[in-house]
């Protein structure tokens, strides 16, 4: 007998978080926030939430900056003054063509 309350699968990755991981991974793995922001087209809100996304799963890591940045380059916004790049883990990387298979 199946009991839904059950189950133990992560609820699935949103699109955001999808397209954010197949940037980083088709681009080495690793990328400054503030190109990430540009590329993506997200509201910092939405990168925000599809990054959390992917570190809370433990896909990417989150590397902060030692000194928070003085001034921010332009389009940045003050929620991303502390990080410094966005890059993938060996689980990610190893999970990533297994979750989204490409045929």
């Amino acid at each position: 007998m199946h009991n839904d309350d059950d189950d133990r699968r992560p609820p699935p990755f949103s699109y955001h978080a999808h397209q954010v991981f197949g940037f980083l991974d088709r681009h080495g793995g690793s990328v400054r926030i503030g190109p990430l922001l540009r590329w993506s087209r997200l509201s910092s809100d939405d990168l925000a939430a599809a990054v959390n996304e992917l570190a809370q799963r433990h896909w990417v890591k989150i590397t902060w900056r030692n000194r928070p940045r003085a001034h921010l380059p332009d389009g940045l916004p003050e929620r991303f003054r502390a990080v410094d790049r966005v890059t993938t883990t060996g689980f990610g990387r190893w999970r990533y063509p297994v979750t989204w298979p490409t045929y």
